[in-house]
């Protein structure tokens, strides 16, 4: 990856969002340690720290971290207005988890990242990256991918094909997974693995990165159970 020229990372809004999970264990905290924010919001987070990192290093100089972090939360399908509509399309079974959470991220360089999950989007799986830096707009449609879109009167005509993951209906026009791994980057993965075994070099996401996402989420709990912005560096 290059960055445009001679700009910055301003602003990242990324969401990771779906009708929610049919695990039982994702419904509660003692076997899931969170729900939309962990499960889902975690992956649009590394995304958005990664960047700024890799920015950082890019420009030559250290990699640029999360400074402080606010977030709300709430469990959607409990709600009135949820509960208010007769017929339910999004899986409602939850414990004790959010199914809906915002997190605003401030880096040390002063810009910033916003980031949703929820387990209450109907439309199958929303993985949505835009990226606005000083010279550039950078939109990553991750799905739903619109490489092939593909149209059927009746949900029966496409019964035995996958379309794409968490559709609540095949008729009308769906947004098709062409090639669903590559554009997930699920092979870009194992490709970084492979080169780091081969060419003895480190990963381009590594245990930095992981524990930067995990004190970013356990942040944002406490900044919703608080109220209050939580720094993580000063």
């Amino acid at each position: 990856m290059r960055l445009p020229k001679g700009g910055s990372i301003l602003d990242i809004r990324a969401e990771e969002s779906h009708s929610g999970s049919h695990a039982q264990s994702s419904k509660r905290w003692e076997t899931a340690g969170g729900g939309a924010l962990m499960i889902l919001g975690s992956h649009p987070i590394a995304a958005a720290i990664h960047l700024k990192s890799f920015e950082g290093r890019m420009k030559g100089e250290r990699p640029i971290r999360v400074r402080s972090v606010v977030a709300d939360m709430a469990p959607m399908t409990k709600s009135a207005a949820y509960q208010s509509v007769e017929r339910h399309w999004i899986v409602t079974d939850w414990v004790d988890v959010e199914t809906w959470a915002s997190v605003i991220i401030t880096f040390t360089d002063g810009t910033k990242a916003v980031v949703l999950a929820s387990f209450a989007v109907l439309g199958g799986v929303r993985n949505v990256m835009d990226i606005y830096t000083s010279n550039s707009v950078i939109q990553c449609n991750m799905t739903p991918n619109d490489g092939v879109m593909v149209y059927a009167p009746s949900p029966d005509v496409f019964a035995n094909e996958f379309i794409a993951e968490k559709l609540e209906t095949k008729a009308g026009w769906n947004f098709a997974s062409s090639d669903e791994e590559w554009a997930r980057g699920y092979i870009q993965e194992m490709q970084d693995f492979m080169e780091c075994i081969a060419w003895d070099r480190q990963p381009l996401s590594d245990g930095q990165l992981a524990r930067d996402v995990l004190e970013v989420i356990d942040s944002a709990y406490l900044s919703y159970e608080t109220g209050k912005r939580i720094d993580i560096l000063n």
